[in-house]
């Protein structure tokens, strides 16, 4: 049974919520002034072409100011932000997220410290045999590391909570290795709390995102606040208040075997509000055709030759963008008729299937995976770390798929633009006054 203390506090103002979820799991019990204090929000990526909505993508930024402020009341001084956004574009990496997001100015305003995971050195540590995690030197070296993820289910790990946030803290190396088939990706993430064990986990659920994914997935307003000391508690809490239980998150798993622990919650141990108050069962996943060759809207508008297999869990951050874009852009190329026989694939481990005129194989990755592989009959090539949109765009083409980019544009401004005027719906969470 789960021994340690979880607070549910419904957010009503700001900074009492925050102040009182703190206060009802003794969160600061271990915490003294002369801390040097580590906040690692969750600030995925960002996008200054199709901005990303942030409602439930990232941590409120009312919320840090809050526990910035909650800090300096007790008395903490040394107060640092990090993490390690994936860039998605060129020049679009953590420090385009902290400036869009009110971050420099909080930096201003309270005298804190803004670190780039991405640029930071790294600390080694070797887990389960011969894999090594890459964690950034400054994740490590503080006194208490708060963890302040979102609450949010995943397309890939059901949920994302603070387990997975802490995947932020990786070197780009180790990134990629967590989405390596041999590792696999929710055991591989699931080792990193065992070496940077945060002291504090604050999930936000102001807004709550169902199948997140950067631009994707639908925000719902929840207005609530889960913390813990122990941070497998606060997962299992925040994964219950959106419709999952422990037995069936992997990464869960993974941790609470190896450290001898229940996933079962016991509500005695849950304080403030109860948690089946707040219970909203969210989806995690997208749905596929039967024979897997599309997203489900290509059963819903018989589209039929192309073959998109489903992703995987070894779809890293970097490429996930281009999936959801060959998608949009096959679905460009339709007119009503059967459209040029093709396989697409991504990730690191899909092979080719027999019977495709054309395969395209987008990334290094997917290059290198099928290399040997017989039943190609011809490969179109999208080289690249990601490969870039002109060339996935050229792949397609040549594969003899008519695509529109313009189509796939306009699908990415109607994402940016989904929340205007929805009550609810407040940007000001996300900015600094």
């Amino acid at each position: 049974m789960m021994t340690e203390t979880v607070s549910i506090v419904k957010y009503t103002s700001s900074p009492e919520s925050l102040k009182k979820s703190i206060e009802l799991c003794d969160g600061f019990k271990s915490l003294r002034p002369s801390d040097h204090v580590m906040i690692k929000p969750n600030l995925v990526a960002w996008d200054d072409q199709f901005p990303i909505t942030p409602f439930g993508v990232y941590t409120t930024t009312r919320l840090v100011e809050d526990l910035i402020i909650c800090l300096k009341d007790f008395g903490c001084s040394n107060i640092t932000i990090g993490e390690g956004s994936v860039q998605i574009k060129k020049n679009m990496g953590t420090f385009a997220a902290f400036e869009g997001l009110g971050y420099k100015t909080l930096e201003k305003k309270y005298g804190i410290t803004l670190v780039d995971f991405n640029k930071s050195k790294a600390e080694e540590f070797p887990y389960h045999g011969d894999n090594k995690l890459f964690i950034a030197k400054e994740a490590i070296e503080n006194d208490f590391f708060i963890n302040f993820p979102v609450l949010k289910t995943h397309g890939q790990t059901k949920v994302s909570l603070g387990l997975k946030n802490l995947k932020g803290c990786l070197k780009l190396k180790s990134r990629r290795h967590c989405h390596k088939p041999e590792s696999g990706l929710e055991f591989a993430f699931s080792h990193i709390a065992d070496f940077i064990k945060p002291s504090l986990t604050i999930i936000d659920g102001i807004y709550a995102l169902e199948k997140g994914a950067l631009h994707f997935g639908n925000a719902y307003r929840k207005d609530v606040i889960i913390a813990s000391q122990d941070i497998l508690a606060a997962d299992l809490v925040g994964a219950q208040s959106i419709g999952y239980a422990g037995k069936d998150i992997n990464h869960f798993k993974y941790f609470a075997k190896r450290h001898d622990r229940s996933l079962t919650i016991n509500d005695d141990d849950i304080k403030g509000e109860k948690i089946n108050d707040h219970i909203q069962p969210l989806k995690w996943d997208w749905t596929w055709t039967k024979d897997n060759t599309g997203p489900g809207i290509f059963e819903k508008l018989g589209v039929t030759g192309v073959a998109l297999p489903k992703y995987d869990d070894t779809l890293c951050s970097g490429c996930s963008p281009i999936a959801n874009m060959t998608s949009i852009l096959a679905l460009s190329a339709f007119k009503g008729q059967p459209l040029a026989n093709v396989e697409i694939l991504n990730g690191k481990k899909m092979q080719a299937r027999p019977g495709y005129d054309k395969t395209v194989l987008l990334g290094n990755c997917m290059i290198k995976a099928n290399r040997n592989n017989k039943n190609i009959k011809k490969a179109v090539l999208a080289t690249g770390c990601p490969p870039s949109e002109n060339d996935v765009v050229a792949a397609m083409t040549s594969a003899g798929l008519d695509v529109n980019i313009l189509a796939y544009y306009g699908f990415m401004k109607q994402q940016s633009e989904k929340y205007n005027g929805k009550k609810g719906y407040d940007k000001e969470f996300f900015t600094v006054k």
